[in-house]
Order: structure tokens, then C-alpha cells, then sequence
């Protein structure tokens, strides 16, 4: 009995408080006619959840929305459940309202509107000390930033300072002053920036100050025909030639061991202007060409003869040299064309692919050969290494005027001793490997470098005339023979001095050593073939030539102080070039 009169205690306790707390909010005005307290910037209105009355334009002030109570001015006190009368109500008996309050103007609000007043006003006079209650300003719009507008705003900011106002308007007139004048040229760009053209410059954002910004947002609308890689073509070179450090004078010659110049950290003018020139002719290409868009598997065939004239050469047929690019492994190379030649056995094709494997540092290495009809004929096409800017020496050493007379250079001995030994190292690795080269002529050595040749278009003969092969040792001799020619008309400054040996050799003993004209003599004149020669073992030093001394590995061994000079300079070289690369390891 104990706990169930304690939990009906509690119960009754606990219905007890429960209409306290509702007594307690039943006299409150509903949520719908009490301005919410958050002002218009309130959330949940936005969101839809609060039940607050968000009309502020409407005059209402501290979230009344009851008419205005007429209180009495004689009344002893104010009692907050008073109830107002309404305006047609008569006064009460036994109270006189005092003149002054009587004729009392009825208060208006200021920004309120127009109040219609009560028959009988009993509210008291305004005091001067009375401030209407300002209204919430409507809520200020504001653009969304987008990249690629004016950074500008619209719309003026309002500011309280009057001096800010004044610098802002001064600013804003400067702004209009810049976008009413007439458009300036574009200025010239000195470092010919693809991305700096004129039309992005007309994209440039005028700030305040009248100086040019780079809008980073701006986007260049493409054209119909769709937006180019490089915005002003015309603008772009490719490569430069020159670089921010270039050694200009006047310069000081007494500088201190620790002392530096600016050149001294870089690579010399000369070795990167050249380094820049092969690499744009190594990526040149011509759009309009007249060629095959493709022979094989190479596009972007690019002429390489500087001589328009067509007639037959060494290989008996009219030849031709482009430049392509292979689109397997994307490398340059030169496709030589021997126009007109009709393939009669595919033994000579696989007989030349021997001429692979014959790897040496003073041979244009050959990589393939295909015959085919994409020039609009039956073309023999030689791959082989590309040299870009490579001349051959008959270009160098030969060149003819309009007059027709050649005016060739004088050659240094030195300069003809290392081109002997290089040429002399070609054709000791192709007449090892069995064949012979048939173009040592001044036509197919090409000059790649300074004093740096390589013998070029070796094999072709070996496919154009396989029906007509002759004993490898006798073409052999014969390349010893055009290498004696070759040095002859090099040294006496003639392209056909060796039609007249004895005389050319008498020229040249005047500028050269005796050393060097024996050794053109020895080329020149080769041994007679005889059966005692041929069956004569030499076994001293004091023996007649040979034919079996008249070979390439002989020459190189009477000329081996000669080579090993043309070694030292090389490796002199070597170390130049990697001294110059210690520079650039920064760059």
C-alpha cells in the first residue's frame, strides 16, 4: 500500500507541474505574430523550419503585432493583463483627462505611413529623446565571382568614410578615362613568346594604377577552324640564338685567377650556334611538298641536294638524298633514291644486308634498302644515318662561281693528314669485312664537323651493278687508288689533278712535306701484277713493292705515327667537349 500511495504522490505531482509549466506559456502571443529575432538573414526561414514572422517592412516594432494599447494618464500604475478599450468606448465616469492630454496630436511613426487616429486619443506627448526604429535594409545581392570576367566589382560599395568614398570615385574615373582611349599598338615582345602575342595582351586587365595585369583567367575563345598550337606563328622562332648571358665588351683582359665572367659559366658561342642550327634542320619540314607523303614506313620527306640538275653519277643512275623521319622509332634518317633502277635478282638485296653489320666511326652507317614505285617509278631506297648540315668536300673544296673556274681553298697539311687517316680507318673496316667501298671520291665524303669526314654511299654499287661484280681484292685496290686521287686534288686544289699526276705531284712538293708527297705517290702508283710479284713472299725491308703490300693495313702502318697524332687532338677534343658539358650540368 506504501508504494502505491507513493507512485500516486508522484503521479499527482508530476500532472501538477504539467499544468504549471502550460498556464505559464498560455498567455504568450503564437509564434506567427513575433518577428523573429534573427532578422531577414535568418537561416532556418530560408531552410523553411522557423514559424516566426519575418514581415520587417511592415512597421511593427520589438515583435508586436497587436494594435497599440491607449493607456490612461491618470492611472496609478501600470497592470500588464490591462485590457484595451476599443475607440468608440466612453470615458470612465469620475475621471477628467486633463486639457494638454486631450488635445494631444495622435502618434505617427516616422516611416510607418499613415495612421488613421482614434476618435479619442489617450496617449501621452512624443518625447524629444524618442528614436523611430530603423528597418532591416533588404538583403544586398551579390555577384558570384566567375574566371574570365572583369575583376572590377559592378556596383559601387557604399562606405561609411567619406575620404574613402572620394579616392574610390577618383579611381573609378581614372578606370573610365583608361577604357574610353583609343587602343594602344601592342608592344613587341623581345623574347618571342608563343604565349605572349598580341591578342593576349589585348586580354590584359587595366588595374587602378593604369598599369597592364595579366588576367591568369582569361580564355581565348577558338575560331571556326578550331584554335591553333602557337597563338602568333609569326612571332615564333625556332631556336634561338642566343641566351641571356652573352658575352658582350668591352671586356677586362687583367682578371684575377678567382675572378669569373659571366661566358665563362656557358658553352662558346660557336659550339651551341651550331648545336642550334643541326637541331633545327634536323626538325625541319615543308607542309606544301611536292614529295610522297610516305616511302615505307618514313613521312616528311625533306630534299637534301642543293643541285637541281639530273644526270647520271657514280652509280650510273640519277640520284637523289631526302630526309625523313621513321615513324617505328621516330629517328631521322637520309633516304638516298636511285632513280630509275629496275631490281633484277633479290640476291643482290640480301647480299647488301651484310653491309649492316659494318659499324665504324668514320662510315655513314647504311640500315636498309627496298625497292618500290612511290616517286612514280622503280626506285632503289637506301636508308642510312642522317648528318644534319653536312657537306661533302667536293662543296667545301671545289665550289663553282658563275665564271665556271673553281677558287678552292688551301688546305693545311695537317688538316689533310687527319683526313687521310679517317678515310684510311673506313676502308681498313670494309675491307675487312670483305667488300670494297667504289665511292671514295670528293662527291660522297661528307664533312660533318671540323676536320671530321665520313665516308658515304658505300654498298649501292654492290645492288647497281651485281651482274657486273668484280673480285673484291681488285675493287679494293682500286679505293686505295681513288684515296691517292682524292688527296691529290684536295692538296693541289683541283678536282681533276690526278689526270695529270706527275706535274700535280711537282705542285705539291712546293707546299707540303716530302713525307706526304711519297705517300701520295705510293697510292697512285700500285705494283704491277706480275706472276713473280705475285708468288714473291717479301722477307727484308729492301724489297721491291708487292702487290700484296698494296693494301690498307700497310698503309696504316707506315702512316701509324700520323694516326696516333690524330688520336691525340681527338682526345684533346674529348676533353674540351666534356669541360664544356661540366658547364651546362647546371642548366
Amino acid at each position: 500500500m506504501a508504494a502505491v500511495f507513493s507512485m500516486q504522490s508522484g503521479d499527482a505531482r508530476r500532472h501538477a507541474s504539467a499544468s504549471h509549466r502550460n498556464s505559464r506559456f498560455e498567455n504568450q502571443r503564437p509564434m506567427s505574430n513575433q518577428l523573429c529575432r534573427n532578422g531577414p538573414q535568418c537561416r532556418k526561414y530560408q531552410e523553411g523550419t522557423c514559424h516566426y514572422n519575418h514581415d520587417f517592412g511592415s512597421g511593427q516594432t520589438n515583435g508586436l503585432s497587436v494594435p497599440k494599447k491607449v493607456l490612461n494618464v491618470e492611472s496609478p500604475s501600470f497592470t500588464p493583463n490591462f485590457t484595451p478599450k476599443p475607440a468608440n468606448a466612453l470615458p470612465v465616469k469620475g475621471i477628467a483627462l486633463s486639457p494638454r492630454a486631450a488635445g494631444a496630436p495622435a502618434f505617427t511613426p516616422r516611416g510607418s505611413g499613415t495612421v488613421t487616429p482614434a476618435a479619442i486619443s489617450h496617449s501621452k506627448q512624443l518625447s524629444e529623446e524618442f528614436v523611430p526604429q530603423q528597418f532591416f535594409p533588404p538583403q544586398q545581392q551579390f555577384s558570384e565571382f566567375v574566371p574570365g570576367q572583369s575583376f572590377v566589382p559592378q556596383q559601387q560599395v557604399r562606405h561609411n568614410s567619406r575620404n574613402y568614398r572620394l579616392d574610390l570615385k577618383l579611381a573609378y574615373t581614372k578606370l573610365l578615362q583608361i577604357d574610353s582611349s583609343p587602343q594602344l599598338q601592342a608592344p613587341i615582345n623581345p623574347y618571342g613568346d608563343p604565349f605572349m602575342s598580341p591578342q593576349s595582351l589585348h586580354q590584359a586587365m587595366p588595374s587602378l594604377d593604369g598599369s597592364q595585369q595579366m588576367n591568369p583567367y582569361s580564355q581565348a575563345v577558338p575560331g571556326a577552324a578550331g584554335q591553333q598550337f602557337y597563338q602568333d606563328n609569326n612571332s615564333y622562332k625556332h631556336p634561338l640564338n642566343y641566351h641571356l648571358y652573352a658575352s658582350v665588351g668591352p671586356r677586362r683582359e687583367n682578371m684575377h685567377p678567382y675572378q669569373r665572367a659571366s661566358a665563362d659559366f656557358f658553352i662558346p658561342d660557336n659550339i651551341r650556334d651550331d648545336l642550334h642550327k643541326k637541331s633545327e634542320a634536323a626538325l625541319q619540314v615543308f607542309a606544301n611538298s611536292t614529295l610522297p607523303q610516305t616511302v615505307e614506313h618514313f613521312h616528311s620527306l625533306v630534299a637534301l641536294d642543293t643541285a637541281s640538275q639530273r644526270g647520271a653519277t657514280t652509280f650510273g643512275y640519277p640520284s637523289w638524298i631526302y630526309k625523313a623521319t621513321s615513324s617505328k622509332d621516330g629517328h631521322t634518317y637520309a633516304l638516298r633514291r636511285i632513280e630509275g633502277f629496275r631490281l633484277t635478282s633479290e640476291q643482290a638485296i640480301r647480299s647488301f644486308q651484310a653491309w649492316k653489320r659494318v659499324n665504324n666511326s668514320s662510315l655513314v652507317r647504311i640500315h636498309d634498302a627496298f625497292t618500290g614505285r612511290w616517286f612514280g617509278d622503280s626506285s632503289l631506297i637506301v636508308v642510312t644515318d642522317y648528318h644534319p648540315l653536312a657537306q661533302t668536300l667536293a662543296e667545301k673544296y671545289f665550289p663553282t662561281v658563275r665564271s665556271g673556274k673553281s677558287s678552292a681553298p688551301f688546305v693545311a697539311e695537317n688538316d689533310l693528314w687527319a683526313y687521310l687517316v679517317q678515310l684510311a680507318n673506313a676502308l681498313r673496316s670494309v675491307h675487312e669485312a670483305g667488300f670494297a667501298a667504289q665511292t671514295v671520291t670528293a662527291t660522297k665524303v661528307l664533312l660533318t664537323a671540323k676536320n671530321r669526314i665520313r665516308l658515304n654511299g658505300c654498298g649501292v654499287l654492290d645492288i647497281t651493278q651485281y651482274e657486273q661484280r668484280q673480285p673484291a681484292t681488285d675493287l679494293q685496290r682500286l679505293d686505295l687508288q681513288d684515296l691517292g686521287r682524292l688527296m691529290l686534288s684536295l692538296a693541289a686544289r683541283n678536282s681533276t689533278a690526278h689526270q695529270n699526276t706527275q706535274k700535280s705531284l711537282e705542285f705539291i712538293s712546293r707546299a707540303y712535306s716530302e713525307r706526304f708527297r711519297l705517300c701520295l705517290t705510293w697510292l697512285l702508283t700500285p705494283p704491277t701484277p706480275t706472276p713473280e710479284t705475285l708468288a714473291t713472299t717479301p722477307t727484308t725491308t729492301n724489297h721491291a713493292p708487292t702487290m700484296s703490300d698494296y693494301t690498307i693495313a700497310n698503309l696504316l702502318t707506315n702512316i701509324a705515327d700520323k694516326a696516333l697524332s690524330v688520336l691525340d687532338s681527338t682526345l684533346h677534343y674529348e676533353d674540351e667537349l666534356t669541360n664544356n658539358l661540366m658547364r651546362e650540368l647546371e642548366n
